[in-house]
């Protein structure tokens, strides 16, 4: 099968379901301007691309590390109605194998006459970023009309095999631990969605996801904790996790970073509050843990 684009579309509102390859490029340099995916129909010029950020963080030994995010790009053209547009993106990056590297979830409003930017969609990947192959993005976007010759012209790609359950772990270098898990999931009604025991011999990290409403908008909380060590050495932490819907395609996603082996990060990322009344979720995750400056 050729790579085509389009997942599936759906209407009112409307919301487009995308998995595009990726090809690293050869030089990290070579991303760090948007590299240009495909046009979307929002409006003229409104462009879909992804790009290469660097970012700096404080490790748990309060040092800055540097590393190379991707970062998804909505940008290009004028909301030129008198409308707000909403837009509820989601993306995450896959390797080749098929497993979750990176997922961040934004929620943006482009006023009436304001152009296209859609911010906060930088994953944090502290490894080499020749490793992503894919990305799944889910656009959901409120307030306009799409270009009807658009729903016609890409063609509509098969279901993709469901992912079966599984747990793996493994260490990459600078003793870096990473556990990778995927099953199927049934939210409930309660606050508490979802928690793992703990996930590995040495940190024994684990998280949990839980439901926040604020002012009439709804969250999900990931919440990671960890058990203190006998020790003063310090150790950093990474979540990424994506939720999919009952037909395995990426509904919610986000991600959570932990410095030192202590205490409690909480991470609030916007969910749409049709996606937690289904009963038939999934749930991706990928944990690493490793030594202050790793991470």
């Amino acid at each position: 099968m050729s790579n085509t684009q389009v997942l599936s579309l759906t209407k009112e509102p409307v919301t487009f379901h995308l998995d595009l390859p990726i090809h690293p490029p050869y030089d990290v340099c070579d991303a760090y301007d948007a590299i240009p995916m495909m046009g979307l129909p929002f409006t003229d010029g409104v462009t879909l691309g992804w790009k290469v950020s660097r970012m700096q963080f404080v490790d748990g030994m309060g040092k800055d590390v540097t590393f190379d995010c991707p970062n998804i790009v909505i940008t290009g053209g004028q909301n030129d109605t008198n409308k707000t547009i909403s837009l509820y993106v989601v993306a995450a990056f896959y390797d080749g194998a098929d497993r979750l590297l990176s997922c961040q979830t934004s929620e943006h409003s482009v006023q009436p006459w304001e152009r296209y930017d859609v911010p906060g969609l930088w994953s944090r990947f502290p490894f080499s970023i020749s490793e992503i192959n894919r990305v799944a993005l889910r656009i959901t976007i409120t307030g306009c009309e799409t270009k009807q010759t658009f729903v016609g012209t890409l063609p509509t790609m098969e279901s993709k095999p469901a992912k079966k359950e599984s747990k793996r772990e493994w260490k990459r270098a600078q003793q870096v631990i990473g556990i990778h898990g995927f099953q199927k999931w049934n939210p409930g009604k309660g606050e508490l969605l979802y928690a793992t025991e703990p996930l590995t011999k040495e940190n024994r990290l684990r998280f949990r996801l839980e439901r926040k409403k604020n002012h009439g908008f709804q969250y999900l909380a990931l919440v990671p904790s960890t058990d203190p060590v006998a020790n003063d050495k310090k150790y950093d932490n990474l979540i990424q996790y994506v939720l999919y819907d009952e037909k395995g395609r990426i509904c919610h996603g986000g991600s959570c970073m932990g410095m030192g082996n202590h205490g409690e990060y909480l991470s609030l990322v916007p969910i749409l509050p049709e996606i937690l009344t289904k009963e038939s979720l999934s749930i991706e995750y990928v944990v690493w843990e490793g030594p202050s400056g790793t991470l």
